[in-house]
């Protein structure tokens, strides 16, 4: 076997975006095999309409339901996740198994039964409903499938695809999960050429993901249906009747995507929103997703146990083996071995074993995340031939849960600190490229966070690469929890199983969790298992067959009486935290974050993974006008709020940095005001990690003051009385919060607790059956403190916050008096310019330096509005147009982090907020992609989006200029670097990143 020249292409090979083997050469008896393996981009040019065909609308075209609405029904059960009427329907006309479906208006609650479901009328039914004796056949002869229909007039787009996140916001009451954003059904098609040597071998069509509903066509022959939007799967193309081969021959595949529906309370978009790949092989081949190599290592045996699915197509029935070869980065064999021999034939595919010696290899870690890679190899024993060919990553490493030393990582006990995530960003929903992801990914680490949680559902393949290089563990979650969603379980273990960042596969997510009877637990226990028999279970809330217990948003007492009932339970705060605010309209969360997390310290707790969210995604805004939510410490743009610094502070500063469990960053030096200018009523919060801290207040000293190491904001007090001129006595204010962290007995003390709030414009004091309560908050007193209460005393300010205030500057100082760093901020100032920065790709956030040109590869491009003399102009609101002014790219999305914003995502115009705006810009050329060369062979169009050369004929390896203008202010410009090499992809970027010393995007940001 020769690996000679392996190590140059190792990185490479890493950064494919689905698992293959560029050729090798293998030697036998002097001849030579080559393996024949192409993994093809699918992506480009395919044909897009928006909405439903003419002769079909949403749903499977088979629910003809009898309406029994307000009769009760037996042996019916809970289906998760589906909050609204038609969801529950919908979901329920897409299962033959269905035949009746039941929706609380007011629970939210979803049921479904099957042919034993018994109904009947009753002076107690509440739900709507309805009832079908059979299920009739979906309807598959969509005119919009069929080979012969014309789609010249459809737009062409590229996959990754969202189409929710084109449409314009519409105030729907009922539909404040989803964003606001009408959902809908749409259709795909592509046309294709298969090379003429191909026929006789196998050939699939593989998506990573597509939401929700996937019904596919090839040649106008219906061929399947995926139901879960969150798992990918394969399209077998070389066993459809009337498929063709040669470059005179168009196949078409269509694809009808209905998102009408979903499975999540937030906004989940809808399309072909992951990427696609044509894959061919030899008759004989690895299976998808077949090969596993276990990331557990045992301690003692330090034994690398690889299982390899193989089978074969046709008459044909060889004697084969697998030969599994270890590889380091350096491109140096570490161990091989080959298995035993097994006979191939068609329809009985074969699962075979291969040990290697784990004596050498490096374990990974947090702080020290080594890979290697797994060549695996497919020969036919009799005549030395090369059937298939894979490079699977692969990292190795020991786990261990208990309750006495929680959770344990090659031997070294964790406290968990992480986050929880949503799919979504800013001007591409869904659809995010993957240089995104890895900028996410490095947020978080640069918060101290190590623990990400795909909550509520698998995410797509490449974000699991880059956590497992970049050292983030990672809990993985299923989406639908329920019997007949075992196979989702399945899906995403067999998946996910080899990445060695993963220490958790979860069932489900709170309320789900406890819908079900033990057998469903159990079913998701043996799922997994079967596949993965080492790796722990567990789920965000109460079900049966567990290894973890999770527990969302539990108070300290909550985690002490499940401990008490539960002594050998491991434990884990597995969410917390939902603590919400915005960069603009700022709401005082430290003590929020501090206290929800607090559970995560405890003994026998594993700590905290979970805290929502890190970033900001559409959807779960609760009501109109605000279109995302507000939990996340980045907004939807990836700007920072500042109370991310709380994070960093407690999580990076103050954590060792020989902790097993903080990311290997440099411990940075925090100084960040937590109070806008002009927006101050009594005092100014400040974060800091200095011994002391100073402030400035228009240019003059306010005072300084100890920090105490707290990790919690300094106040100072700016003078003045506070005045609540509205008296809001005898009445019952809405929406305040009782204080609980301080005891509280008189009104006077309540008063000053608000006082001292810049968020707390209304305070309430009473006392009820001898208890005092203090309750304050943020409301409007003419609209929320109207219901007469007799025993509340309290007032409102009146007016506006302090003015005149227009500098603030923080200084914080080491326990030498030197000053370690500094922080400012500016209130109301005139716009005079448009400055253009590049966020991504940065090496200040750690994602390189130039977008690698293949077609995907996309950057953040962060306009701010300045004054005169160049300070961020923080209250405008200015109009900023992005464009590309030259160079292989164009604009997909526009942003700004505003919940209320309502401005059409793929525009090229969005309004500053906080004297920002986000533009993403997408390579339009590829020359980078591995086999590309079929791509120009295979698409049967290439008019679109993308420009395609071929190996060695790159000449678009050109810089890109892109531009933001706004009326009356002077335009900025920017440059953004390309690459025409492999090393520059995003997950080679990741490997390179592992530990940036030039992360800066925190310490720097101006907003």
């Amino acid at each position: 076997m020769d690996l000679r020249g392996f190590a140059a292409v190792f990185l490479f090979l890493m950064g494919l975006s689905c698992v293959l083997a560029t050729p090798v050469t293998f030697e036998k008896d002097g001849a030579e095999a080559v393996a024949v393996r192409e993994c093809v981009p699918f992506d480009y040019n395919w044909r897009f309409r928006y909405g439903h065909a003419p002769d079909g609308g949403p749903g499977p075209g088979n629910a003809d339901f009898t309406d029994i609405s307000g009769q009760e029904c037996t042996n019916v059960d809970h289906n998760p996740n589906r909050y609204a009427r038609g969801d529950c329907e919908t979901a329920c006309a897409y299962n033959p198994d269905c035949m009746v479906w039941q929706s609380g208006a007011l629970s939210g609650n979803c049921l479904h039964g099957g042919a034993d479901a018994v109904c009947s009328s009753s002076k107690h039914g509440q739900q709507d409903g309805g009832q079908r004796k059979t299920a009739q056949p979906m309807k598959t002869d969509y005119k919009f499938a069929a080979k012969s229909f014309n789609a010249i007039d459809w737009k062409i787009v590229n996959t990754p695809h969202d189409f929710v996140v084109t449409g314009d916001f519409v105030s729907m009451p009922w539909d404040y999960h989803h964003a606001f954003l009408p959902r809908n059904v749409s259709w795909y098609r592509k046309e294709f050429h298969l090379p003429s040597d191909w026929k006789g071998s196998h050939i699939t069509v593989y998506f990573e993901g597509v939401f929700h509903v996937a019904q596919i066509w090839v040649n106008g022959q219906y061929v399947q249906m995926h139901t879960c939007g969150y798992t990918g799967f394969t399209v077998r193309l070389d066993n459809v009747t009337g498929i063709l081969y040669g470059n005179d021959s168009t196949n078409v595949i269509a694809v009808r995507v209905d998102a009408t529906f979903g499975s999540g309370h937030w906004y989940e978009g809808g399309g072909i929103y992951r990427r696609t790949h044509l894959i061919h092989t030899s008759p004989a081949h690895f299976v998808h997703d077949g090969v596993f190599v276990s990331p557990e290592l045992d301690p003692l045996e330090k034994t690398v146990r690889v299982t390899a699915e193989i089978d074969i197509i046709g008459s044909g029935h060889p004697l084969v083996t697998v030969i599994a070869t270890l590889v380091d980065m350096s491109g140096e064999s570490v161990a091989s071995n080959e298995s035993y021999n097994v006979t191939l034939a068609e329809g009985f595919p074969q699962t075979v074993t291969v040990l290697l010696s784990g004596a050498h290899v490096k374990v990974w870690s947090i702080q020290s995340p080594h890979m290697y890679s797994v060549m695996m190899v497919l020969k036919d024993v009799s005549h030395g031939t090369i059937f298939d060919t894979l490079h699977i990553s692969a990292g190795f490493r020991q786990t261990e849960w208990k309750v006495d030393t929680n959770f344990k990582l090659n031997g070294d006990s964790i406290k968990f600190r992480g986050f929880s995530h949503h799919n979504s960003f800013a001007g591409v929903g869904v659809a995010i490229p993957d240089r995104i992801h890895l900028f996410r990914a490095q947020a978080s680490r640069a918060v101290g966070g190590s623990f990400w949680r795909m909550s509520h559902n698998p995410y797509l393949p490449a974000l699991y690469d880059f956590l497992d290089v970049l050292g983030i563990i990672s809990w993985d979650e299923n989406r639908d929890y329920g019997m007949e969603y075992v196979g989702a379980m399945h899906d995403m273990v067999k998946r996910d199983r080899g990445h060695p960042s993963i220490v958790v596969w979860s069932y489900c997510n709170e309320v789900e969790c406890t819908q079900y009877n033990k057998q469903t637990g159990l079913s998701f226990r043996a799922a997994a298992k079967a596949l993965d028999p080492n790796r722990a279970v567990g789920a965000n809330g109460g079900t049966d067959g567990l290894d973890v217990q999770g527990i969302s948003h539990g108070s300290n007492a909550s985690f002490i009486n499940f401990h008490k009932s539960n002594p050998d339970m491991p434990l884990v705060l597995s969410e917390c935290c939902s603590c919400q605010t915005q960069r603009m309209n700022r709401i005082e969360t430290t003590t929020c974050m501090h206290d929800q997390n607090s559970p995560g310290l405890l003994p026998y707790v594993a700590g905290s993974l979970g805290v929502w969210t890190l970033f900001d995604y559409y959807g779960e805004s609760h009501e109109w006008p605000s279109v995302t939510s507000s939990f996340g410490n980045f907004d939807l743009a990836g700007f920072p709020k500042p109370h991310v610094y709380w994070y960093v502070l407690n999580w990076m500063v103050m954590i060792d940095s020989l902790d097993k469990g903080r990311p290997p960053l440099p411990v940075p030096d925090v100084t960040r005001i937590l109070d806008l200018p002009n927006l101050i009523y009594h005092s100014v919060a400040v974060l800091s990690s200095g011994a002391e801290v100073e402030l400035s207040v228009n240019g003059k000293v306010l005072g300084r003051q100890p920090t105490h190491g707290s990790g919690e904001p300094v106040l100072f007090n700016l003078g003045g009385e506070c005045v609540f001129a509205v008296n809001v006595s005898g009445v019952y204010c809405t929406g305040l919060k009782r204080v609980t962290e301080v005891n509280v007995t008189t009104p006077t003390e309540c008063k000053a607790i608000c006082c001292q709030d810049n968020d707390c414009s209304v305070w309430q004091f009473s006392v009820w059956k001898g208890t005092p309560f203090c309750s304050t908050g943020n409301v409007d007193p003419t609209t929320e403190c109207v219901k007469p209460n007799k025993i509340r005393v309290g007032g409102a300010r009146s007016g506006h916050p302090k003015s005149g205030i227009h500098d603030l500057k923080a200084v914080s100082y080491d326990s030498h008096g030197h000053m370690t760093s500094s922080h400012t901020l500016h209130g109301a100032k005139d716009a005079a310019a448009i400055v253009l920065s590049l966020d991504v790709p940065s090496q200040s956030t750690g994602t390189g330096s130039a977008l690698a040109l293949d077609g995907h590869d996309a950057a953040l491009v962060r306009a701010s509005v300045v004054d005169e003399s160049g300070a961020l102009a923080t209250y405008s609101t200015a109009n900023i147009t992005f464009r590309v002014l030259s160079g292989p790219a164009r604009l997909i999305g526009v942003g700004n982090g505003d919940d209320n914003c309502h401005q059409n995502a793929k525009s090229d115009h969005v309004p500053a907020y906080g004297g920002l705006a986000r533009g993403i810009f997408q390579v339009t050329t590829d020359c980078v992609s591995e086999n590309r060369d079929y791509v120009l062979q295979i698409d049967a169009e290439h008019d679109g989006q993308t420009k395609v050369y071929p190996p060695g004929n790159c000449t678009e390896v050109t810089a890109i200029r892109v531009q933001g203008s706004s009326p009356g202010l002077q335009s900025g410009s920017l440059i953004i670097p390309v690459s025409s090499s492999a090393n520059d992809l995003p997950l080679n970027t990741a490997i390179k990143s592992v530990f940036p010393e030039n992360y800066t995007y925190l310490r720097d940001f101006d907003g």
